[in-house]
């Protein structure tokens, strides 16, 4: 079998099924944001990795070397502040051409440093070898978690509503806009699309705050895409989760260059994935707190949805319910 044939998701389960935890401190493995560790009676850790690979994740010719540093550190960061956690370290791994210029190295730390002071990470250590062609930057990120504000992706209980944090789409519409250039989209559409892209900003702050409430159910960062994010909470909670197309919060941005592009916005919103947004549930009765949090904090939330029984995701939109499949970015 071909890996494009069992798919990225196919192949992690494959991976899970064949590994069995074998120490007691484990408290969580394969499959969520971030893997959890008790290491003392007051504090789990929780630790993330993630690997990106030019060509794939990033086209050197369209990223500033500070740009990608920067990026690199802040998936990670957006991992741990999914399961409630609070970084504290990076380790740093990068596979490295030989053609690649000393000063472009200076610039990726520099990134990385920018964001890294911002939260208080130390990048503590790492590796370096040469690559034969392809840049390949692999980051892992150690952060703590209380244990009673831990969240994960399978705690979604019917009658939950469904929220996301910020808007959705403007990552992809960076994304469009590097690939076509697309000369039409507005000055403040190409800017705030391509910061979002290049720079995405996690929710540390928010997915910290909303975790110590003890009122969340589940929780992910929108990596892959709104869909395929709603599935994985969907299936690891064992519930259906339905949501309404009018309440999507589609980037401005993401609007503008689906226009230039002649398509629906809705689609780059839901499965465009790199937005590093939070989605989360929550019981109906604490939305109030939810709000009122992310308004202190300066970040705009939407109900998009409600948790039911069943199983799978459902769309609404203009009164006719649809499946909707994962869809979003899959390695293979």
């Amino acid at each position: 079998m071909k890996l494009n044939e069992i798919g990225e998701i196919g192949l992690i389960q494959r991976i899970t099924n064949r590994l069995n935890s074998v120490n007691q401190r484990t408290v969580l493995g394969i499959g969520d944001d971030a893997a959890v560790v008790e290491v003392s009676g007051n504090k789990l850790l929780v630790i993330t990795t993630d690997m990106l690979v030019e060509g794939s994740h990033f086209i050197w010719e369209k990223i500033s070397a500070r740009d990608l540093g920067y990026k690199s550190l802040a998936v990670n960061l957006s991992d741990v502040a999914a399961m409630g956690g609070k970084p504290l370290h990076a380790v740093v791994a990068l596979g490295l051409p030989s053609s690649l210029q000393v000063e472009d190295i200076d610039a990726f730390y520099d990134g990385m440093e920018e964001l890294a002071s911002r939260y208080g990470v130390d990048i503590i250590g790492g590796d370096i070898t040469a690559s034969p062609s392809s840049l390949v930057v692999s980051l892992t990120v150690v952060g703590e978690v209380d244990p009673a504000h831990l969240v994960t992706q399978a705690g979604a209980a019917e009658g939950d509503l469904v929220a996301v944090t910020g808007e959705l789409g403007s990552s992809a519409a960076g994304l469009a806009i590097l690939l076509n250039e697309l000369p039409r989209v507005s000055s403040p559409a190409r800017e705030l699309a391509l910061t979002r892209h290049l720079r995405p900003q996690p929710r540390v702050e928010a997915g910290q705050e909303l975790a110590a409430t003890g009122r969340v159910h589940a929780m992910k960062d929108i990596s892959d895409g709104l869909a395929k994010e709603l599935n994985t909470i969907a299936t690891a909670s064992k519930k259906m989760i339905l949501i309404k197309a009018e309440t999507i919060p589609v980037s401005p941005a993401a609007a503008a260059v689906a226009i230039e592009l002649g398509q629906d916005p809705l689609p780059m919103a839901l499965t465009g994935g790199e937005d590093y947004e939070l989605v989360l549930t929550f019981s109906r009765g604490e939305w109030e707190l939810i709000r009122t949090i992310c308004q202190k904090l300066d970040v705009p939330v939407h109900v998009i949805g409600e948790v039911m029984t069943g199983e799978g995701v459902f769309l609404e939109k203009s009164g006719v319910r649809a499946r909707l499949t994962p869809g979003g970015y899959s390695h293979f």
